[in-house]
């Protein structure tokens, strides 16, 4: 009679064998998701020193082991706004708040990867959504205000603003913004003190030397805006070579003060700067038109008219010269463009 195997050590075999079939995997995904929070970590330097390419490799590699990891998918977000790929941002920012809706980070990636697309409806919602959860994020109320001031609502604009600076008194970005804010309502008292506060914070601030020159252009100190223009040119030279608008804006104020002459080198440099920039391509014909070179200066404004369709001004000057020039179906044309596109929104706050 064949010899039966003890019954106790097969069943034993048997419930260890399907233990382990439903342990391993889930030890499996266990330990990939404690890797994707080390590589969420170890990501955050790589951005920290714009090494964009490999946090974002790892990330995506860490999220594929682990589809559910918050923080892979908050640093994901953030990897791909500092590395200016808006539309990818959107997308991690999207996962990252389906993840945790609560996430204040997520929420306001995902806003600020709308805004970076200039889709401010979107932007603006997502904001209103996390002011509501969070009266005091001060990013978010920042955020809010140039969402504002894009659409040209300045005084709740500047509300945002303030209420940003109340939580957060050395923001640059937010007291260089309220300046903004206040040049354009064309209050230059408030305008001069928060430029001027935001050259004390960071003495290499470009933009606030540019505006602070404005400021002083538009209540008449000519020698002070010149200065200003000036010095925001030295600082872009060094901290942001692309940066043209101290040029042109020079180039603008000498030529309405029928400096033509004097304000062409300025207008060249912004245009060695960015010849793709419809600006300086219009400021470097309106000199050579006013120093009667129209000839010269019609391919420059023919190309700032092609290179932003909104902009209002080249049209007005190409019908100028078109009349000139005897010809007239032109300039009529011209005109007639000049007329449809005056008063548009301008493009995004600088």
């Amino acid at each position: 009679m064949a010899t039966r195997a003890p019954l106790l050590p097969l069943l034993t075999s048997t419930i260890a064998s399907c233990l382990l079939l439903v342990v391993a995997p889930a030890f499996a995904a266990r330990s990939a998701c404690e890797q994707a929070e080390v590589e969420a970590k170890k990501s955050s330097k790589l951005v920290d020193a714009k090494q964009y390419a490999p946090a974002i490799e790892r990330l995506r590699a860490a999220l594929d082991g682990c589809p559910g990891s918050k923080a892979a998918s908050l640093a994901l977000a953030r990897a791909y706004i500092e590395s200016h790929q808006f539309a990818d941002a959107e997308r991690a920012a999207q996962k990252a708040v389906a993840l945790d809706p609560r996430s204040e980070p997520a929420q306001f990636f995902l806003a600020y990867s709308y805004f970076m697309q200039e889709r401010l409806p979107e932007a603006g919602g997502t904001l209103k959504k996390l002011i509501a959860q969070d009266d005091r994020n001060a990013d978010a109320h920042k955020l809010m205000g140039l969402t504002l001031f894009f659409y040209k609502q300045d005084v709740m604009a500047e509300q945002q603003l303030q209420t940003a600076l109340r939580l957060r008194p050395e923001d640059i970005e937010a007291r260089y913004y309220l300046g903004r804010v206040y040049y354009t309502q064309n209050n230059f008292p408030p305008a001069v003190a928060a430029f001027r506060r935001v050259i004390e914070l960071d003495p290499k601030y470009d933009k606030a030397y540019d505006n602070l020159g404005l400021c002083y252009e538009a209540v008449g100190k000519t020698d002070e805006a010149i200065a200003a223009f000036k010095r925001a040119q030295d600082i872009a030279r060094q901290v942001d070579p692309s940066y043209e608008w101290p040029y042109t804006n020079l180039a603008e104020m000498l030529i309405k003060q029928d400096q033509a002459a004097e304000a062409l080198p300025y207008a060249e440099e912004a245009l060695r700067i960015n010849p793709q920039s419809a600006r300086p391509n219009y400021l470097e014909g309106k000199a050579l038109s006013r120093q009667a070179k129209f000839e010269k200066a019609l391919p420059y404004l023919e190309k700032a008219a092609a290179l932003d369709p909104k902009y209002a001004e080249p049209h007005y000057l190409l019908g100028q010269i078109y009349e000139k020039l005897g010809r007239h179906e032109d300039a009529t044309r011209e005109f007639a463009l000049f007329e449809k596109l005056r008063g548009q929104t301008p493009s995004r706050p600088r």
